[in-house]
């Protein structure tokens, strides 16, 4: 990471109809389940798998697709702080139709933006498909911190979901004032925490409906998040055991496999198989360690802005020393983040001052909400059994709340099948009610 604050570059549906097109999905999702040995997915690492996400962009199609960067006014007073001064906006990722489309938000988990990744290659996928996207800043990025987030500290879902919905909101009208777009419909796609954070959102949206999400399709959300929580910890520690100078060298191997990557097509098969191949100099320690290397590559960003809003003097480095107070942020991990910055102030924003980090986890995981998850129809979760993030009694938990609308896959560890050809084609049709969607046995 350089030693700076990046910028962000761009490198009403009527009841009846709504309800017959959801009794059409549940009973299509319903009617057909695949068998494990249908599923041909390559990889059945699911370390490996998950680093095929690693290559992933907008596919080449950027240029043809005209994304544009779009700022949406943040919250006032967040514009002129020191060091930050004109980066107060909420950036985003706007792929736009000149006809009236459906609409799709796309939102990122935590390590990930808007503008590289995963959640552009598949911006590029649903706008070939005929949607608008907006690809939102994930709310664990120094950004949603800056511009979004009320407490400045993001990291208590809830309170995240909804800060969410705020900006999903002023993004609306914004982009239908700048550039009269024109929406068909609504649809929101979450990864990874996105996805979390897309569950909690759904409960909000149940509630108020200032927005008509008609359909939420949640990939890989971690279910109880203190689970996920704790094997990043495990697996950070890891740098321990390799020393300081192995650590950097497995993380420099890596980012030098993925750049000889950048440009190859990703929708050939042949390149994520050298892909692996390449990879598999990596031993299970070393590819969990790449895991959450990767997972907390911008907190040293987000606990750098978190202080900027509210000095907690957990860094000792002079403020106006940004490189240094950045050096010194790389030093925290999500756990450490929650313990030294986020609890106090989530403490005041929930009204709760003897609530420990605990009780704030627990409230922030997906078993939490189980109840209107399961009685909201709009609601969909893909999901794969081998997910290194979420032990298998969530997921049966899970699925035996929600049913047919659990799509399952046995391989793809975390988020590594979502460049996966029927993966595409099964989120694809959960989003347009298409006649058949596969669902996947366990394994």
């Amino acid at each position: 990471m350089k030693h700076q604050l990046r910028r962000p570059t761009a490198d009403i549906t009527t009841r009846f109809r709504f309800a017959v097109a959801t009794l059409s999905a549940v009973l299509c999702l319903a009617a057909t389940f695949a068998q494990t040995a249908e599923y041909n997915y390559p990889y059945h690492d699911p370390f490996l798998a998950t680093a095929t996400t690693a290559i992933l962009s907008d596919d080449g199609t950027k240029a043809q697709d005209k994304s544009t960067i779009v700022h949406v006014p943040g919250l006032p007073g967040r514009n002129n702080l020191p060091t930050l001064e004109g980066r107060g906006d909420v950036s985003i990722n706007f792929y736009q139709h000149d006809h009236p489309a459906p609409l799709l938000f796309i939102l990122p988990g935590v390590g990930a933006n808007p503008f590289f990744g995963a959640a552009p290659y598949l911006a590029s996928f649903f706008y070939r498909q005929n949607f608008h996207v907006v690809i939102l800043p994930s709310p664990m990025s120094w950004n949603f911190a800056l511009s979004a987030s009320r407490t400045g500290a993001p990291g208590y879902v809830l309170e995240d979901a909804r800060d969410l919905y705020t900006i999903m909101q002023r993004t609306l009208e914004t982009l239908k004032h700048r550039y009269d777009l024109r929406i068909t419909k609504i649809d929101f796609m979450g990864l990874s925490l996105g996805g979390l954070e897309g569950a909690f959102l759904s409960v909000i949206e149940a509630d108020q409906k200032k927005i008509d999400i008609e359909k939420y399709l949640l990939v890989n959300p971690p279910i109880d998040l203190a689970y996920a929580i704790e094997k990043l910890d495990e697996w950070t520690a890891l740098g321990n055991k390799f020393s300081r100078d192995k650590s950097q060298e497995i993380v420099s191997t890596a980012i030098g496999i993925v750049d000889s990557f950048s440009g190859e097509k990703q929708d050939d098969p042949k390149i994520f198989d050298r892909f692996v191949k390449k990879f598999v100099i990596f031993s299970k320690e070393e590819l969990q360690f790449l895991v959450a290397q990767s997972l907390q590559s911008q907190l040293p960003e987000l606990v750098y802005v978190t202080q900027v809003i509210h000095d907690q003097n957990v860094l000792t480095a002079p403020k106006n020393e940004m490189r240094n107070r950045l050096d010194e942020a790389k030093k925290f991990t999500l756990t450490g983040y929650n313990e030294r910055i986020g609890l106090s102030l989530w403490r005041n924003q929930a009204a709760e001052s003897n609530a420990g980090l605990e009780s704030f986890i627990e409230h922030s995981s997906l078993t939490h909400i189980l109840d209107p998850l399961r009685d909201n129809p709009r609601v969909y979760i893909m999901h794969n059994t081998d997910d290194f993030l979420t032990n298998r009694k969530s997921i049966d938990e899970l699925k035996a709340a929600l049913g047919d609308r659990v799509v399952l896959y046995p391989y793809g560890g975390h988020l590594g099948n979502v460049w996966y050809p029927q993966n595409k084609t099964d989120a694809l049709k959960i989003l347009k009610n298409a006649p058949e969607v596969r669902v996947e046995s366990e394994r």
